[in-house]
């Protein structure tokens, strides 16, 4: 009852603060552009068969051209019971979205090369709609402990899967669920961290191997907005997607770890919510990790580990992310998983949307120096006056309440679409008499093979509530 209060009076307060700022705050642009200083002198490649005789513009000047939610006259109706970042974030975690936008999926289970399993949901189901060449693909990674089934996926699928006669973008969606989350399930003991871009590879290489010539895209929120552009500069000029954008990427986890602490919803609030929800999803699969032979927790560590009353998410990665995955200690993996590590390296037109109210990462954990001093015209940041994390709630139609981040999602993707980019090279698949797909030429081990081919499970996402924490 304590933190009930404890978050209660926080609330208030913050959001007293908030509707101050929104009534009597000076009136500034919603959204700032941060881009590199040659952004506007590298045009994007075009395929070569649709390129004669049109203009080729920079990725800047596609936004400008093509995003008008993030253009000079772009506006927030932000509604007024959710005033600053903290309510806009604290509303996503408690409102029930179980009925808004329903989506069908068609899960594909993937065994990959550590033995561990990984679930994909497929969005229109290939059973309603076969497979074509070259469809359009949208890869779909998921905020902490969430998955397919989480309201703010299913907002912007609900607008891009959709055919074009049904007013849609005519993707196919493609949700990675991490392992052990949205009923993926764990068979070696090993989950998943906000670094685990090597788990991206192998779902990559099931993409292009199952859909061909296909065009891939990417989206990430929060969590999943650091994997993928982590995976993105990782791969360089190798990476095959044709475009990535990412909402609410906490971009530098050192300048996280520091700043959440230093407000009194962190301090009270969130850090102990964000643990609390790593620690249910190891207890929904303790015994895994329980059992193992060979893991570097000792058994009465993980017991010790599950038996706490509550910890903080530095504490979770300090007791179990560090020493399960390598790292020396929870600084030192925030330091390697961080993607402002790699702004420089990615080479893919990557378009990144913040609010600078973010609650979790705040405005001094966005890489805008990082975008300004770079050479890279591939990155942009939008960062947006208010939204909080993952919420930028405001007046939709009809009176009801709309995702704001849903519009330049949509219009970014399908003006990469009308762009027609330059196709990127996918990785070369090789299978071996047990169906087991590798991918050919790489020193690390990249492989999958799909489990139960002739098994199709239809789920319709948001009928029920999820067994673990949801929102963010």
């Amino acid at each position: 009852m304590a933190v009930y209060h404890v978050a209660l009076v926080g609330v208030v307060l913050y959001a007293f603060r908030g509707m101050w700022q929104k009534l009597f705050g000076r009136k500034r642009p919603f959204v700032t552009l941060y881009t590199s200083r040659n952004s506007e002198r590298t045009p994007l490649p075009k395929n070569g068969e649709t390129c004669m005789g049109l203009t080729q513009l920079s990725l800047i000047q596609l936004i400008r051209a093509n995003v008008p939610a993030l253009g000079p006259e772009a506006t927030f109706d932000g509604v007024w019971w959710l005033p600053g970042g903290d309510a806009q974030t604290m509303y996503s975690a408690i409102a029930d979205f179980s009925q808004v936008d329903p989506i069908v999926y068609e899960r594909k289970l993937l065994q990959v090369s550590d033995g561990g399993i990984i679930a994909v949901d497929i969005s229109p189901p290939v059973a309603s709609v076969p497979i074509s060449k070259r469809e359009n693909i949208l890869l779909v990674a998921h905020g902490l402990t969430g998955g397919s089934n989480e309201a703010y996926v299913r907002a912007v699928l609900a607008r891009v899967t959709p055919s074009t006669d049904a007013h849609g973008c005519g993707f196919r969606a493609i949700v990675m669920n991490y392992r052990g989350c949205n009923g993926s399930p764990v068979v070696t003991p090993r989950l998943y961290h906000a670094g685990s871009s090597d788990d991206v590879r192998p779902v990559i290489l099931w993409i292009t191997h199952t859909f061909p010539q296909c065009r891939m895209y990417g989206l990430g929120f929060s969590l999943g907005a650091n994997i993928l552009t982590k995976y993105a500069g990782e791969e360089g000029d190798k990476c095959p997607l044709q475009g990535l954008v990412t909402l609410a990427n906490p971009w530098d986890f050192v300048k996280g770890c520091h700043h959440l602490p230093s407000t009194f919803l962190g301090r009270h609030v969130y850090r102990y919510v964000l643990g609390g929800a790593l620690r249910r999803l190891m207890r929904l699969h303790q015994n895994v990790f329980l059992d193992a032979a060979d893991i570097p927790l000792s058994r009465a560590s993980l017991q010790a580990f599950f038996e706490r009353p509550r910890l903080t998410l530095r504490e979770y990665d300090e007791l179990i992310t560090a020493p399960m995955y390598g790292f020396k200690d929870a600084l030192d993996h925030y330091a390697k998983i961080s993607s402002s590590n790699v702004v420089r390296d990615i080479r893919v037109p990557c378009l990144a949307i913040n609010s600078l109210d973010d609650p979790f990462s705040g405005e001094q954990g966005l890489p805008i120096h990082e975008i300004r001093a770079s050479d890279n015209p591939l990155v942009v940041l939008a960062a947006t006056r208010a939204g909080g994390h993952l919420g930028w709630y405001e007046h939709g139609p009809g009176g009801r309440t709309a995702r704001w981040y849903v519009k330049p999602v949509e219009q970014f993707l399908a003006a990469l679409v009308e762009y027609d980019l330059e196709a990127k090279e996918p990785p070369r698949a090789v299978g071996d008499e047990a169906g087991f797909v590798r991918e050919a030429g790489r020193d690390d081990e990249v492989g999958f093979r799909e489990l139960s081919p002739n098994e199709v499970e239809s789920v319709v996402s948001g009928a029920h509530d999820s067994k673990l924490f949801s929102g963010w």
